[in-house]
């Protein structure tokens, strides 16, 4: 990856209070430094208490865009409800195990060309569910994925290839979750699915063919 992208949060404002930004910052820190690119946190707070402010009513998605120079570029827009349950699809291709493991899939950046591919082809179909070449599903193309197996909730481990979400750390911090290998072989025994990112929450879903 060259320096001509964005290190990205993307997270809710509601009433005025940042939803999971200790988690947030935590992430993108372990990012800035990978990456090295500088951070300056009291201006990022500063700009956010403004923005924090200004936005005091209703619910937001802000998305902040640090740039190799140290400035960050933060946009909100309105967060509208998600009807539910949510349609999801499993990708028609696995994802390369090269770029599974990549920097452009372990953080989140303005790098998407992985996930533009498997842009769903109708409008009804929330997000794909991807897998790697070793058949073992890893995420969706805009969080992470949660199924239920065997009476449990499972989401894949970090070292199948996916993002580690905050949506997803909060899951697995409340025993909401456990990390567990699944096979597309395995999804004939998937009795649910779940969507879960940082933004929306945890989203019922369901896997259509």
């Amino acid at each position: 990856m060259n320096t001509n992208f964005e290190i990205l949060e993307t997270l809710a404002l509601k009433n005025g209070h940042w939803q999971n930004w200790p988690l947030h910052w935590a992430r993108l820190q372990i990012t800035a430094q990978h990456f090295r690119y500088p951070l300056m946190q009291m201006q990022l707070e500063s700009d956010m208490g403004r923005l924090a402010q200004s936005h005091a009513r209703g619910d937001w998605r802000v998305r902040l865009a640090l740039q190799v120079s140290g400035a960050v570029i933060i946009t909100a827009e309105p967060l509208l409800p998600t009807p539910q349950p949510v349609q999801l699809q499993l990708a028609r291709q696995p994802l390369a195990n090269a770029v599974a493991q990549s920097d452009a899939v372990r953080f989140k950046t303005s790098v998407r060309a992985q996930y533009d591919v498997f842009r769903p082809r109708s409008d009804a179909v929330f997000d794909m569910v991807l897998y790697n070449e070793s058949g073992e599903i890893t995420e969706c193309t805009r969080g992470n994925i949660a199924m239920q197996l065997d009476g449990r909730w499972v989401t894949p481990p970090l070292s199948c290839g996916l993002l580690p979400g905050v949506g997803r750390a909060l899951a697995l911090s409340r025993s909401e979750l456990t990390e567990q290998r699944v096979h597309v072989d395995d999804i004939e025994r998937v009795t649910g699915w779940a969507f879960i990112n940082s933004l929306r929450g945890w989203l019922d879903a369901q896997l259509v063919r």
